[in-house]
């Protein structure tokens, strides 16, 4: 039996944000076969949860780049943020001028006057139509996610009563995020990672792929040398470390790539149902 942690965007999801047939019927066959396949992403647990069952797929859930994990419906591990620690994060992002999201155990919250940033910043920071549209395409893919839940005021709402996992923080501006990176660099008490160039990702200090794919494993009795870990981004790195059989997307990051004992087809090639079928024994 083995383990085998799939990412999903730019590993399992193609670009219209869905899992192919293909890469569907590969991940059945290795369930049938007696392996356990479980998603791992840093998207939400609702969301996460909508595209399973919108493949017809029941699998563990490694939510929140490891905030989270969910198993046949049941929270198996949380990282949460604590009251304060949530309210200094949100308050630094703000002012910096940044759109954030707040991930939560019951949605991801988004205050009302955060959504207009990002049309702001596209239509002033970029000239072309091909630009503006490939930033009109990110903006399109954050405001699909399921689960979002638009409030007035972040506070107000009570979201640091909500179990909240993860801060989300989208923008165009590299720099400022850059600056909120560096300003956060060497704290022992949150985790900082990215899994894009206009993303920054902020959780608990425990909080990884790599931890959440370690305690899953322990949690299935399932040896370090049985897991496998898919990935494409700098957020899969931890997992890619920890599994005993490592995969990167031809579509990696290249830095990524040097963490993988395989490449396979990208993800618009069903590179995940390849692995599954022609690298993974």
């Amino acid at each position: 039996m083995k383990l085998i942690a799939i990412d999903l965007d730019g590993t399992l999801l193609s670009e219209d944000g869905k899992i192919s047939e293909e890469n569907q019927e590969a991940i059945h066959r290795r369930q049938a076969n007696g392996d356990i396949v479980a998603f791992c992403s840093g998207r939400s647990l609702h969301d996460m949860q909508e595209i399973a069952e919108a493949a017809n797929l029941e699998v563990p859930l490694i939510c929140a780049n490891g905030s989270l994990t969910s198993v046949n419906g049941e929270i198996i591990r949380s990282q949460i943020l604590v009251a304060d620690k949530l309210t200094e994060i949100m308050d630094t992002v703000a002012s910096a001028g940044l759109y954030f999201e707040v991930y939560t155990n019951k949605g991801v919250y988004i205050q009302k006057d955060k959504k207009p940033i990002l049309e702001e910043e596209k239509e002033a920071l970029f000239d072309t139509p091909e630009e503006k549209e490939n930033a009109g395409h990110i903006i399109r893919i954050q405001n699909m996610q399921y689960g979002m839940v638009e409030v007035d005021d972040y506070l107000e709402a009570g979201v640091t009563e909500l179990d909240p996992y993860k801060v989300f923080i989208l923008s165009f501006r590299r720099q400022e995020l850059e600056k909120l990176a560096e300003g956060w660099e060497g704290r022992e008490d949150i985790s900082i990672t990215t899994s894009g160039y206009q993303k920054l990702e902020v959780a608990h200090p425990d909080a990884s792929k790599g931890n959440a794919l370690e305690a899953l494993a322990a949690y299935y009795e399932i040896p370090q040398k049985d897991t496998v870990s898919i990935g494409d981004n700098f957020n899969d790195i931890s997992m890619l470390e920890y599994a005993g059989t490592a995969v990167a997307m031809h579509n990696a990051e290249p830095e990524v790539k040097e963490y993988a004992d395989h490449v396979t087809r990208s993800n618009e090639e069903n590179g995940v149902g390849h692995a599954l079928n022609e690298i993974i024994k």
